[in-house]
């Protein structure tokens, strides 16, 4: 049990990690895309910020759950499965939109990362 907790500490961690490399891109990436209309660019920074924090959310959820998980709460291993769930349909999707980007390929090996201890730690229950 304290392997799969120690797992899942560390994917949640980089799930968190690479959610805040995304928010902090922002400063980076906007000024390429000043050539939109004032409103594209706001939509855009608006998207580009919740894809951010819809990567820093799982991460952060999935690692509140571990003491839980120690207790073993189902409703923590049921959270646990919906972030992960989540993480690697956001990764699927991230994949099929924006092959040549490095870190969608990252966020879809978090999840699955992050997915392989939440299915290992039932066993517990």
């Amino acid at each position: 049990m304290k392997r799969i907790t120690t797992w899942i500490n560390l994917s949640s961690i980089a799930l968190m990690i690479l959610g805040l490399i995304h928010l902090t891109a922002i400063i980076i990436v906007a000024p390429m895309y000043k050539n939109l209309s004032a409103e594209q660019f706001s939509v855009f920074v608006f998207m580009y910020m919740a894809s951010g924090l819809g990567t820093v959310l799982p991460g952060l959820i999935a690692n509140f759950q571990i003491n839980a998980l120690k207790n073993k709460s189902e409703i923590a291993w049921k959270t646990l499965l919906l972030c992960s769930g989540y993480t690697i349909i956001v990764g699927i999707g991230a994949v099929i939109e924006m092959t040549d980007n490095p870190f969608t390929y990252i966020m879809l090996v978090t999840g699955i990362l992050l997915l392989t201890p939440s299915v290992l730690i039932k066993k517990y229950f």
